[in-house]
């Protein structure tokens, strides 16, 4: 009786086994549908690294272009922000309006054009040069800049409590290299009996900029309190993806107590977010693009992020402590980096340690990052992104080699013992629970495990998932073409040549797989439609993507036909 009820037991196991494999393929096949963005539809979304040479543009002041509206509702936004003491700074309300120079400062490298709004001193448009807003497309991708009715912005600066942020009214530029190949721009101008100076510091090839913001002057005889500020502004529009696609938008910040912290607009229409630290970063990151302030990591601030209920906008950023200007100290100085492209992991870990985590690859980091220097291993040695899927693809089927193993030799040995294991189930005939101990006892003699093919399988996830993120944060991927009629592994591919053969491999592993011998007929049909709905979603995929699932598929077979073959001879 205990025997029984012990075969029993395991019977059910398998049971559940199975249906929790079939609920993890499902899981993740909805998360992918809700992860993945499949194709482009807004210029702030993606571009591809193009071999197009610099645009030349120089650093003289230009009049601001009619579209563009720049409003002084940030005033009133930025007052939302506090200083260290969290002593709450007032404003007066401010209306929008065209400023009042009408002029926008150009300052650029040769993969980055900023340009600069003299009267607030907010970097109000960007231009990455190797980027492009569409497959072969000709204009260049734009960060900052209007996003719909709405603006996406940076600034850097001052304010006091007496007359809110202070505009530092830029009226004149000048530029000149730096003895380490850098290109210098600095900025002056002057406001309420105030002096304000900008030096920006680009280096070539980088998508970061060292900027540091100056103020002196006053009153004689008067002191002047100041605190410095930097802020990043945006409405929370969403970056158009199609289909049911879903990256995050919003904000990440890095502090003391945690080095990787999302704090989405949601959450910030709940409660703002206000966290004193040294050191860390403020970020806004949307699907392969990020922009960020890092500051000098020997002081420490407080870092915020608020909504402006008058503009819809949202400002994060951070301030630090004030310092007085007058009589005992004629110049304040506040220095940080403003990083604005894509996210490349090497020049973001340049910028500071931590801030290559805005490439997220979720709780399965640890796989990402060497999955992810793997593919670029591949690259360097292919030249091509779709070869360097494949290489990587081929290695973790290695890596992952004796898990597969110890799953297909389950496999085979019960692919050979299934005419035997039919004889069981027709001699019972409908009593299910004679068949599965006769089977059970069968399966023991025989020294097979029927749940050796499934939890190997389970284990594998893990490698699927990192895979999956790596492929969705990899920028290098965007618009880049594979062979013959993949010209964009980013985009689902035209002729939908790799779903259907996806499918084929699917039905011809169907085949190779032995049916468990106690199996619900019911879920042996439902597997039956399996290929076909993974031809349908990858249908939709980008081409990237399905192409690892080809050729983890083809590898897949080999190994299923290569232990069949010898449990077969044995």
């Amino acid at each position: 009786m205990a025997a029984a009820q012990t075969q029993y037991q395991e019977i059910m196991k398998m049971d559940v086994i199975k249906t929790a494999l079939i609920a993890c393929i499902a899981i993740v096949l909805y998360y992918l549908l809700l992860q993945w963005p499949t194709q482009a539809n807004s210029p702030e979304e993606a571009g591809e690294i193009s071999s197009q040479m610099p645009m030349d543009s120089g650093s003289e002041a230009r009049e601001i272009p009619s579209q563009i509206m720049i409003d002084s509702g940030s005033e009133d936004s930025l007052s939302l922000f506090e200083t260290p003491a969290t002593v709450a700074l007032k404003t007066p309300e401010t209306k929008t309006t065209l400023i009042s120079t009408g002029r926008l400062f150009v300052v650029e490298n040769d993969t980055l054009l900023m340009e600069i709004d003299g009267l607030s001193g907010r970097f109000v448009s960007s231009k990455l040069k190797f980027v492009k807003n569409s497959k072969n497309g000709e204009s260049n991708l734009g960060i900052f800049g209007p996003t719909g009715e709405n603006f996406y912005f940076a600034n850097s600066g001052f304010f006091n409590k007496s007359q809110g942020y202070l505009q530092p009214g830029f009226t004149k530029i000048n530029s000149y290299s730096g003895e380490d190949n850098s290109k210098i721009y600095e900025l002056e101008g002057a406001a309420s009996g105030l002096i304000f100076k900008r030096k920006i510091k680009m280096y070539p090839g980088k998508y970061y900029l060292e900027v540091e913001d100056f103020i002196e002057g006053g009153l004689p005889g008067v002191d002047v309190e100041v605190t410095p500020y930097v802020v990043i502004e945006r409405s929370e529009e969403e970056v158009e993806e199609g289909g049911l696609a879903y990256t995050y938008l919003g904000p990440v910040f890095s502090t003391q107590e945690e080095k990787y912290e999302k704090y989405d607009f949601d959450d910030i229409d709940d409660a703002n977010f206000k966290i004193q630290s040294p050191g860390g970063w403020a970020s806004l990151i949307q699907h392969y693009f990020v922009s960020a302030w890092v500051p000098d990591q020997s002081k420490s601030y407080l870092y915020q992020a608020r909504k402006n209920l008058s503009t819809g906008r949202y400002a994060i950023g951070y301030t630090s402590s004030s310092e007085f200007l007058g009589v005992n100290k004629g110049l304040v100085s506040s220095k940080n980096t403003l990083y604005v492209g894509p996210k490349l992991p090497e020049q973001l870990k340049t910028v500071h340690p931590d801030l290559d985590l805005v490439v997220d690859y979720g709780f399965l980091w640890w796989l990402g990052k060497p999955m992810y220097w793997l593919l670029n291993l591949g690259y360097d040695i292919f030249k091509n992104w779709g070869l360097a899927i494949i290489f990587l693809t081929v290695l973790l089927k290695i890596v992952t080699w004796p898990l597969s193993a110890a799953a297909y030799r389950s496999m085979g040995k019960m692919r050979v013992l299934a005419p035997k294991v039919k004889e069981i189930q027709d001699r019972h005939g409908d009593d299910k629970q004679k068949s599965g101990q006769a089977m059970m006892e069968f399966y023991k003699k025989e020294g097979v495990n029927p749940l050796g093919g499934c939890l190997p399988m389970l284990i594998q996830m893990p490698f699927f998932l990192a895979f999956y993120w790596v492929l969705m944060e990899t920028v290098e991927l965007r618009h880049s073409p594979f062979i013959f009629w993949i010209d964009d592994l980013s985009a689902m591919d035209p002729f939908f040549v790799l779903p259907l053969l996806n499918a084929a491999g699917m039905y011809y592993s169907q085949k190779l797989t032995p049916a468990p011998a106690n199996a619900d007929p019911m879920q042996a049909q439902m597997m039956k439609f399996f290929p076909l709905i993974f031809a349908v979603i990858f249908a939709f995929f980008p081409s990237g993507l399905v192409l690892y699932w080809l050729v983890n598929m083809l590898v897949t077979l080999f190994q299923q036909w290569w232990y069949y073959r010898k449990e077969t001879k044995a």
